[in-house]
């Protein structure tokens, strides 16, 4: 398959053939056959000239195939690691903007997110991979843009004849989420493309998204005690719901997260450990002792993810493990909000920040949700 009719393995492929020997050749042989599209992907990939590259592969079709294909390559070691959400936020972004109908919008809008959602992205910590959810903010964000901006071609506008009046308009016609566009039109304004225009500040309204605590208490005891439930399942549900833990940062959970000390778990979410109470302890111990997926093809490295993906070497995506807490009743956001107004309510902000890793700030938004406006209204009544 990876050699041309009549010919021999290209050199360039020999790193290829040899991570996909990691496994034993049966099973990988398994996969290949069981879908045709496979094999049809390693003898296009035999047509190509010089090394297999992670461009190569952005040109076939997004499919399971290929990022399978890529991730048996990255872990074997025949490609190099790379950021895949931000790649395929960039081939997105990329479609997108091409769909706009004017060129001199085209080329702000393009301008726009290179040098604001995606340089943020590009600039992260070196070992930070963007989230699925901070990739999904970029699109609800310029998804909404371009929409404006057909809108306003449709009416007979554009960016530059703009109104305010034709902004509100268009945002009191659709859900909140079109107030996403307030930075696209600060930007533009500031800079000469448009008038001075604005959107409002969307509003988290924290205590209106949440679950009420008997609700959370109920789903805790059921995840504790249902044995009938997946151990991961359990594990990250129990994890959002007694730490408020981000299903972004659950499926990044590695090892070298966990400090056993044999009678006692801790976990580092934060700058200091927080000790992991029964049977959520034991349950992360399954994790570890089960960490070896269940790809087809094995990593050249033990992988150290407690939640793993169906792809060689990968944590799960963040959607798909929300998908499956919801599938058993838990919903993310709002259970993860209620269990973050319950520990603000027990705990000062400095202290959440600390054991959970939250941002200082986060602390002090939820620890103000949580005590509602009274502090506010003491301070105040002092300084009178």
């Amino acid at each position: 398959m990876l050699s041309p009719l009549g010919g021999l393995v290209r050199p360039e492929l020999e790193p290829v053939f040899q991570a996909l020997l990691k496994p034993p050749p049966r099973t990988v042989l398994r996969w290949i056959h069981k879908v045709p599209a496979r094999r049809a992907v390693l003898e296009a990939l035999a047509t190509e000239r010089g090394p297999v590259t992670h461009e190569i592969l952005d040109r076939f079709a997004a499919a399971p195939t290929v990022e399978y294909l890529r991730a048996a390559l990255v872990a074997g070691g025949a490609l190099p690691v790379r950021d895949e959400q931000l790649a395929r936020l960039e081939r997105w972004l990329a479609k997108t903007i091409a769909r706009v109908s004017s060129a001199e919008e085209r080329r702000i809008l393009r301008n726009y997110t290179n040098w604001q959602p995606l340089r943020r992205l590009r600039s992260l910590p070196a070992g930070q991979l963007v989230t699925h959810g901070r990739a999904e903010t970029v699109r609800i964000e310029i998804r909404n843009v371009a929409r404006l901006l057909e809108w306003l071609h449709d009416g007979g506008a554009t960016l530059a004849t703009c109104t305010q009046d034709q902004v509100d308009a268009w945002l009191s016609d659709g859900p909140t989420t079109r107030a996403t566009v307030r930075a696209f039109l600060l930007w533009t304004s500031r800079r000469g493309h448009s008038r001075p225009l604005s959107a409002p500040v969307i509003s988290n309204y924290f205590t209106a998204r949440i679950i009420g605590r008997d609700q959370r208490w109920a789903l805790v005891r059921r995840l504790v005690r249902d044995e009938q439930l997946q151990v991961g399942d359990r594990a990250a549900g129990l994890l959002l719901l007694l730490f408020a833990q981000p299903v972004g940062r659950i499926s990044r959970l590695t090892t070298e997260n966990i400090v056993d000390r044999g009678d006692t778990l801790a976990l580092k979410l934060g700058r200091v450990p927080v000790e992991i109470p029964a049977p959520l302890d034991d349950l992360i111990r399954q994790l570890v002792a089960r960490r070896g997926g269940r790809a087809a093809t094995v990593p050249l490295e033990e992988p150290k993810w407690l939640f793993h993906s169906l792809y060689p070497g990968q944590p799960i995506d963040p959607h798909t493990l929300g998908r499956r807490l919801k599938t058993i009743g838990v919903p993310p956001q709002l259970a993860r909000h209620a269990s973050l107004m319950d520990i603000a309510s027990e705990l000062p902000a400095f202290v959440i920040s600390r054991l959970l890793g939250f941002h200082q700030s986060t602390g002090d938004n939820w620890t103000r949700e949580s005590q509602g406006f009274g502090a506010d209204y003491a301070a105040d009544l002092t300084r009178r």
